[in-house]
């Protein structure tokens, strides 16, 4: 199976087909010689709970801004759509109503979903958004590390390669966290070292799921995954054999020394695709924004620096023809007169304090 796979990546590489079925070659894509124009600011209220750092995991809705620190996260933090702040959701610990830790956290109706692996198993954790409290919990048959709820109760739960997670990447469970379907059967290197990425999105109408360093992203439909975009990273394609390494240290410096390219997060709606990419070879790193106007077929790069360039470095939503970022804001005040924004927004920012908590940026995508 994992050689049908590369066969297959391969087949797709070879020939055309269909708009969805076209290659579409990164390094073709014109690179934009400006920047996006950021035309709106939300500050976040600061709280006495805990200080957010630069890396963080955000979710955008029209209930509010989700936010924890990436990494030891005490809390998930509720913020409303003018950024003061609501008290957090979810709290880290040991008592009733807490959590040991949390993964993904997603927003299904009145419903904050959190994703929690306790060991031996995993966990579905619920709480109401209006009040924080705690309602319920599920222990599911599988585990993984991205998950996404459906409308009718069920789940989407995404494993990875590292077979010791799971036999299959991509399973459907139900309300109570019974296994009902089985997809993407996982036979790559049980050893492969595991990438904890989300990899299940919400698309326009539609969802996404896409495995970690493949340059593929498919539909789920109804019974079977359909190909909605496929790409090709240039010199940065990891070669099909590395796959065939089975020493899990041997098969990162073989990629590493090979450089690859892959999707930090995706975004699509209606009228854009976004793609926030990262590359890296050995000790060299660096990211691109990838810009598909769906409607009329154009397409566009924006170069970003990660030290330079602070701003661009968090993308987590796409609303309408904005692109959300959400910046630390230290690293914010120290580039505050090169952004690309109005003299209005420029004099708001700089009111910003070392001890502020982080913004979240507009930009606009055209």
């Amino acid at each position: 199976m994992k050689y049908l796979y590369i066969f297959l990546l391969l087949g797709f590489f070879a020939c055309g087909g269909s708009s969805e079925n076209e290659i579409i070659s990164i390094d073709q894509i014109p690179i934009e010689e400006g920047e996006l124009l950021i035309d709106r600011v939300v500050f976040l209220d600061s709280s006495s709970d805990e200080m957010l750092g630069a890396e963080l995991k955000a979710l955008a809705t029209d209930q509010g801004f989700f936010i924890s620190n990436y990494d030891g996260a005490k809390y998930l933090h509720h913020f409303g759509l003018e950024g003061d702040y609501l008290g957090p959701v979810i709290t880290v610990g040991e008592a009733p109503g807490q959590v040991p830790r949390f993964e993904e956290f997603r927003i299904k109706g009145d419903s904050l979903i959190v994703n929690v692996g306790t060991g031996g198993h995993q966990e579905l954790v619920f709480f109401l958004v209006s009040s924080h409290e705690f309602v319920k919990n599920i222990v599911t048959e599988s585990s993984g590390f991205s998950f996404l709820p459906n409308s009718d109760g069920s789940f989407w739960i995404y494993s990875g390669f590292n077979r010791a997670v799971d036999d299959y990447r991509l399973q459907k469970l139900d309300g109570a966290g019974k296994v009902i379907e089985r997809w993407m059967f996982n036979d790559f290197n049980e050893k492969i070292i595991p990438f904890a990425e989300q990899s299940i999105f919400e698309g326009d109408g539609r969802l996404l799921v896409r495995d970690p360093l493949f340059p593929l992203i498919n539909e789920i439909g109804k019974d079977s995954l359909r190909q909605s975009y496929q790409f090709d990273f240039g010199a940065y394609s990891i070669p099909p054999e590395v796959w065939d390494i089975q020493d899990p240290m041997e098969w990162f410096d073989a990629i590493s020394s090979n450089g690859f390219g892959d999707f930090n997060m995706i975004f699509e709606n209606e009228e854009f695709f976004v793609g926030d990419l990262v590359y890296q070879k050995e000790d060299q790193r660096f990211r691109k924004l990838l810009v598909l106007d769906r409607i009329s077929g154009e397409s566009k790069i924006y170069e970003t620096n990660e030290e330079n360039e602070p701003q661009y470095y968090s993308p987590f939503a796409l609303q309408g023809d904005h692109l959300l970022f959400i910046a630390y804001a230290p690293a914010l005040l120290e580039v505050v007169e090169s952004l690309n924004a109005s003299d209005v927004i420029k004099t708001q920012l700089s009111r910003l304090k070392e001890e502020s908590n982080p913004v979240i940026l507009y930009a606009k995508l055209k």
